[in-house]
């Protein structure tokens, strides 16, 4: 047992020193009258390697001289620690700012996992008061395939894009009290000859009381999938963000509203009431996306709610559901004079693990419109412009860093392969008929470069199918970026 307690004794100072140089790099050390000459970030981070690596060589040989259950549940409890000291090796490499492609849980990541908002949206509740700025963007070229799936010309042609140019502005009164913002700029140019587009995209003030308990109220990202709150370049893989999360559950969603939300041990919650959609502006094609009012002079008669619990079983591993329920009708009637409440109901479940290199991640989402029949009347729709009453889609997702397997690497490398399907039509009224284009499959695949944190290069190829056989393939590549 004496190897045992050495064990023990050392990865406890290993984890210490992890702390004491993570507390160095998240603020200036204070002020000493004789500060001893300190150690670079490289030498500290070299001393927890060589540490570590000590560590492990000690670990193998009691695995070797010991098979009691009682030393066997320690060495799983050391094994278990040294992994926790290995990933905070490696956050200290990439830095505290380093965004959520890092294999297992950063410090960013905990933060924008408990607000609710992106890491780099994020920084405002780190600072101890007053003004937070910060952003993110993206460049979009895209190639899409000469022909469709059925051999007939697409007639699409290249497009390259300043995708996006966002900008977050928050501000921090106090301990309690926290604005924060985002106002996104679309496509580069905003003009009635353009189709840019300028945008708040959240806008919101914090009570923050503990972690346990927060208060929130404004312009609100509504806590649904993976990619609504946390929608930044380099927290998805891909050029584009897939398609489920945008077309079966709206992307960048948002409404205004108040509620709750915090954290408790491995649970995180969401509780928002706020407006509802506008199931006017529901189509066949983009279901109920175009029915988010954003903000803008938001029809108020239907009110929703929208809740959202996350559990983290061990660090690195994600799941949770979430669900939005309420009426859309805004007060509006039909032609025949008969009101609208068109209940719409939005649930998801998600899961999410990183370990190591290795990066998982699945979604499935399904919505049900109550009186889609009557929003099809209160728009004239007929046959296959049917708004779905039922939509639903899903898709898996798997990536790894190659590059987590060099030694000492600060970069990325994560190839990806994702497949999904969705289809915004999958059921609707009778008398009314399904188009096969919204019945929609395909892979994709591709890889992202990050040569430092807050830089990211994505290159893939997907592959879009439809039941119509008039998809159409395209490669994408983007450049982002985060601060």
């Amino acid at each position: 047992m004496g190897r045992f307690v050495r064990i023990a004794v050392a990865v406890s100072l290993a984890l210490g020193l992890a702390a004491a140089v993570r507390a160095q790099t998240e603020a200036p050390p204070a002020p000493t009258p004789t500060p001893p000459a300190p150690l670079s970030t490289d030498e500290k981070i070299r001393q927890l390697e060589q540490l570590l690596a000590d560590t492990r060589a000690e670990l193998a040989k009691l695995k070797e001289s010991s098979s009691s259950a009682e030393t066997n549940a320690k060495l799983e409890e050391l094994s278990r620690r040294i992994d926790i000291l290995a990933q905070e090796i490696q956050n200290l490499k990439m830095g505290e700012a380093a965004p959520a492609l890092e294999a297992g849980v950063t410090a960013g990541e905990k933060t924008a996992e408990q607000y609710g908002v992106g890491p780099a949206a994020a920084r405002v509740y780190e600072i101890k008061k007053g003004l937070s700025i910060g952003g993110y963007g993206e460049i979009l070229y895209s190639n899409p395939a000469s022909k469709d799936q059925s051999g007939a010309p697409s007639n699409l042609q290249d497009s390259i894009t300043d995708l996006r140019a966002v900008v977050y502005i928050g501000y921090k009164f106090d301990q309690h009290f926290v604005l924060n913002s985002e106002i996104e700029y679309e496509n580069a140019v905003v003009s009635s000859d353009d189709k840019g587009e300028a945008e708040v995209e959240f806008a919101y003030v914090d009570y923050t009381n503990s972690p346990a308990f927060n208060a929130r109220a404004g312009l609100i990202l509504i806590p649904s999938g993976l990619v609504n709150q946390l929608h930044e370049p380099t927290a998805f893989l891909g050029a584009r963000r897939p398609d489920v999360d945008q077309l079966i559950i709206p992307t960048t969603w948002r409404e205004i509203g108040a509620g709750f939300y915090g954290t408790y041990g491995p649970v995180s919650y969401q509780i928002y009431g706020i407006n509802g959609l506008n199931a006017a502006n529901y189509t066949a094609a983009t279901g109920i996306r175009e029915g988010s009012q954003e903000g803008s002079e938001a029809l108020a008669q239907s009110w929703a709610f929208a809740g959202r619990l996350d559990y983290t079983a061990t660090p690195g591993l994600l799941v949770g559901a979430s669900v939005f329920s309420g009426d859309a009708g805004q007060g509006q009637y039909t032609p025949s004079g008969e009101k609208i409440s068109a209940l719409t109901t939005l649930v998801e479940a998600h899961a999410d693990w990183r370990w190591r290199g290795l990066w998982v991640r699945g979604i499935y989402a399904h919505t049900t419109v109550a009186q889609a029949d009557l929003i099809n009347q209160l728009n004239n729709f007929e046959g296959a412009e049917s708004v779905g009453s039922v939509q639903e889609g899903w898709y898996g997702q798997l990536g790894y860093d190659v590059l987590s397997l060099v030694s000492g690497s600060k970069m990325n490398l994560i190839p990806f392969a994702r497949y999904e399907q969705y289809d915004t039509q999958a059921k609707v009224p009778v008398g009314y008929l399904r188009d096969p284009a919204n019945d929609v499959h395909g892979w994709t695949f591709g890889a992202v470069y990050q040569p430092i944190p807050q830089l990211i290069l994505k290159a893939d190829w997907q592959q879009r199918h439809n039941e119509a056989q008039t998809g159409v393939n395209l490669w994408n590549v983007s450049l982002g970026y985060v601060f």
